[in-house]
């Protein structure tokens, strides 16, 4: 059984460029108009954020569901790679935006992002991989502390998107077409299966990962910190 330890892999280093990158396209770019509302999907991809996506389109804003650099001056709403934005700079330019944390359960996430790349990824990959959401969640988390302008929703409870909706204002609760946009349908393989379960073990999640939880043992000593936290902000779970 591999270590749990964290260490640098190259998903580190591509996402240091990257958002570097985003930071100054958004320091460069048009802000637009700063008063007006804007919605922020902040969470990882294969976590509904195409659904997010769709509900905004149905309660009839602008939406911009893309990986590339999100242009805030244009649109009204925004999703995919939300992990790797510069939030705090939104949230400095739009005093009215909101943001929301979309998450599902650490196993259903990997098993995701595995098949949707398909290849072969090692257990520390998905050891990796694990550390780096959950200290997204962290920052989040503490970042968002007692603010009424953000929402942690897991995407896959019961009735998350009118939930959202309702929390939003929003008049129509559900997207055209129903709540479930852009299921994964591309093989798994069987051996990130095997690595899946090996790295969850390893971490000692074998008991949470299918659990919709923000806050896990990943976060040792920061964990009853962050339970505290979570108390105060609005969490679909």
């Amino acid at each position: 059984m591999p270590a749990s330890r964290r260490t640098t892999d190259i998903n580190d280093l591509a996402f240091a460029v990257i958002r570097a990158r985003m930071r100054l396209h958004f320091l460069l770019t048009p802000k637009g108009n700063r008063q007006a509302p804007r919605y922020f999907v902040i969470g990882h991809p294969r976590c509904g954020t195409t659904s997010l996506h769709r509900l905004f389109e149905a309660n009839g804003l602008n939406s911009y569901h893309d990986s590339k650099d999100w242009p805030t001056g244009r649109f009204e709403a925004f999703s995919d790679f939300g992990q790797i934005r510069p939030v705090a700079a939104y949230d400095r330019v739009y005093p009215s935006a909101k943001f929301i944390l979309n998450f599902r359960p650490l196993k259903h996430y990997l098993i995701s992002i595995a098949a949707h790349h398909q290849k072969v990824f090692s257990v520390q990959n998905f050891i990796n991989e694990a550390y780096r959401r959950a200290a997204w969640f962290d920052w989040c988390l503490t970042y968002f502390e007692k603010r009424q302008d953000f929402i942690a929703v897991n995407i896959e409870a019961k009735r998350a998107l009118p939930a959202v909706a309702d929390y939003l204002g929003f008049i129509n609760r559900e997207p055209n077409g129903g709540t479930h946009h852009n299921v994964g349908k591309r093989l798994r393989l069987d051996q990130n299966a095997e690595n899946i379960d090996s790295a969850i073990a390893a971490l000692g999640l074998s008991d949470e990962a299918e659990e919709g939880a923000l806050v896990s043992r990943l976060h040792g000593r920061r964990r009853a910190e962050l339970e505290r936290i979570q108390q105060t902000v609005h969490i679909i779970a």
